[in-house]
């Protein structure tokens, strides 16, 4: 595997791969200003791609994920925790509403790795005290449409606010939009794979150039709000999310 990469969201989540967050990582801590923004840069991207006739290269950019370099497809998550936590709390709000057995097989094949002889994995396992309600509320099928009134005692409250915004969100959406917005997620939005050592400091992993589109901006989990970041230069022909 290549020490950067540009890949889709469908391949992130794709094949063997997997994703773990070490006891030592922050957990979720995203509020709703940036949970809205994500979702907004999402669904103007997709809307946006839509409506042109020619958009094979008109994709989203969210950025650079720090990761481990992979065994047997587990990687350790260093950097992009917090964009790929929305992520898969997307796909399984968009998995839970979908009117087809198909259609939601195919979504939690992205959020949960099943093979035959093996017990089912989580594509992204949260830190221990997060990933204990992400894999009771949100993980399973159907689990989002019966989203807990107020946070368990010991559970993380960023999540559970998550969990409503999103819910708030979809409740907006029709089946055609729903069904526009997921495709552009899969196979219209990437990041950079970066990998490094898990024992080392997270460092650039490829030379930075100036983002392409002066309006726009790189996400980066360890920034408040979106902030202005380098992009690589692989990934010059993507759009980059909005500030």
């Amino acid at each position: 595997m290549k020490r950067a990469n540009i890949v889709t969201i469908g391949d992130l989540f794709g094949g063997k791969s997997r994703y773990r967050c070490g006891p030592a990582r922050p957990g979720f801590h995203w509020e709703p200003p940036q949970i809205a923004q994500f979702i907004v840069d999402l669904e103007d991207a997709a809307r946006e791609s839509h409506d042109e006739e020619d958009v094979s290269q008109e994709r989203l950019y969210l950025g650079v994920i720090t990761v481990s370099p992979p065994k047997s497809g587990l990687s350790m998550l260093l950097d992009g925790q917090q964009r790929l936590v929305l992520i898969a709390m997307f796909l399984a709000f968009a998995r839970d509403r979908m009117p087809t057995n198909r259609e939601r097989n195919r979504l939690d094949r992205v959020l949960v790795r099943r093979a035959w002889n093996r017990p089912p994995e989580a594509r992204l396992r949260l830190s221990p005290e997060d990933h204990a309600w992400f894999g009771h509320f949100i993980l399973p099928p159907g689990a989002t449409t019966r989203l807990p009134h107020s946070a368990p005692l010991g559970s993380p409250r960023e999540l559970l606010l998550a969990a409503r915004f999103m819910e708030h969100a979809f409740a907006n959406y029709d089946l055609h939009e729903l069904r526009s917005i997921v495709d552009f997620l899969l196979h219209h939005t990437a990041v950079c794979r970066s990998l490094a050592d898990a024992r080392q400091p997270v460092l650039p992993a490829v030379p930075a150039l100036p983002a392409p589109a002066p309006q726009r901006s790189a996400w980066n989990d360890n920034d408040p709000v979106p902030a202005p970041a380098p992009v690589s230069a692989p990934a010059a022909r993507y759009r980059v999310a909005a500030e």
